[in-house]
């Protein structure tokens, strides 16, 4: 049905095509050759699906290009992934440093434990902190605010060397 509106659509297309030529085109000897150039046109358009088989265009790609495309896809989601658990990452870490400024804590290092949720997403399972050993008596304040403000489980480790940051 939609090839009859297309072949519709053709036909109607031709003859205002042909019309306006017409009207644009001077009163002159070439007039007569115009006409029948437009008739066969014209004639053309409205027997082109009895004379010319009908074409379908097939889009699809090779199987090396399929491939190929595939590949990349698949490169471009790891990267965005990779991107988003970066960004997940550092704004996690990113706000247990302010908490522990604001509690008046200097930390060692901060590790942030992300997971691949198999659905797509991500998942922040923990986070680990490192500090001094002389935060060990407020292990349990810090650990209540830090899981608190980031609502993450939070595991707290000591050093007893200086602490850097």
């Amino acid at each position: 049905m939609d090839s009859v509106r297309q072949w519709a659509f053709g036909i109607c297309a031709a003859a205002i095509a042909c019309a306006l030529a017409q009207l644009i085109l001077p009163k002159s000897s070439m007039q007569r050759v115009f006409n029948i150039t437009c008739g066969v046109f014209f004639l053309g358009c409205l027997l082109s699906p009895i004379v010319l088989p009908s074409a379908s265009v097939e889009l699809t790609p090779p199987e090396s290009i399929q491939r190929q495309i595939e590949e990349k896809a698949g490169r471009l989601e790891s990267a965005v992934e990779e991107g988003a658990q970066e960004r997940a990452t550092e704004s996690v870490r990113l706000e247990a440093m302010r908490a522990l400024r604001d509690m008046g804590v200097s930390y060692n290092k901060i590790y942030i434990n992300v997971h691949d949720d198999g659905q797509g997403g991500i998942s922040i399972s923990e986070c680990e902190v490192e500090l001094d050993r002389s935060y060990l008596p407020r292990h349990d304040e810090i650990r209540a605010a830090l899981t608190e403000r980031l609502g993450v489980r939070v595991l707290i480790g000591y050093d007893d060397k200086g602490v850097t940051s």
